[in-house]
């Protein structure tokens, strides 16, 4: 291939990924609805524009003050670096998905920023499909937008799976190491964080043993 052909066969594919980008996005803001959109009950959230009811939430809630000295600083980094810089969702991450079920006929990725796997996880079946990825990320917005960053990350750690038929700190702290969140070393709670892609894959000694190489 000629330097020509290189340059445009660059260009068309830049031009391709740019139009999926923008369609995607476009689709976003025209199902995106007007005032609010989250209300909270007592026991449940409901994502108003399609009256979805969410998963119930935990009875042994678990304030993030109550949690050891740098816990949130350190789940940002592994789950979510650019937790602080997006608002619900992460344009590079999008693109990317796209793009590899376009053109190499994958399946969509699962989620990948903390208020996607929230919305995933109060409202969501697990299915990778383009349609409920583009329901996943409005509702992320939303969340975003609802509980600002601060209740996502209360949300996310008293919900979110972590293996053994186990959801939210409390009941994973309690399994893990027999204690109260609010009672665990730093050293422990990196482990619980750690084991979170695959959660499924630890046994409650690993996840001890792990807890010792921090």
């Amino acid at each position: 291939m000629n330097e020509g052909n290189h340059f445009l066969h660059r260009w068309f594919f830049f031009g391709i990924r740019s139009i999926l980008v923008l369609v995607f996005l476009l689709l976003i803001y025209y199902q995106t609805f007007p005032e609010k959109r989250i209300l909270f009950r007592e026991n449940k959230l409901v994502y108003l524009p399609e009256n979805l009811e969410s998963v119930p939430l935990e009875n042994d809630w678990v304030r993030l003050e109550e949690l050891p000295p740098g816990s949130l600083e350190y789940l940002v980094e592994v789950e979510d670096y650019r937790f602080y810089r997006h608002r619900g969702y992460s344009l590079a991450d999008i693109q990317s998905s796209i793009i590899q079920a376009v053109f190499l006929f994958r399946r969509l990725r699962g989620a990948s920023t903390l208020d996607q796997q929230l919305a995933r996880t109060l409202f969501l079946s697990r299915d990778k499909t383009l349609t409920r990825k583009l329901k996943e990320i409005r509702i992320a917005q939303a969340l975003d937008e609802e509980l600002g960053k601060k209740g996502v990350l209360e949300y996310y750690l008293n919900l979110v799976y972590w293996g053994r038929g186990l959801n939210g700190i409390y009941r994973s702290s309690k399994y893990y190491f027999n204690k109260h969140p609010g009672k665990l070393l730093p050293r422990e709670f990196k482990a619980l964080v750690q084991i979170l892609k695959k959660p499924d894959a630890y046994s409650r000694e690993e996840v001890r043993a792990l807890s010792l190489e921090y």
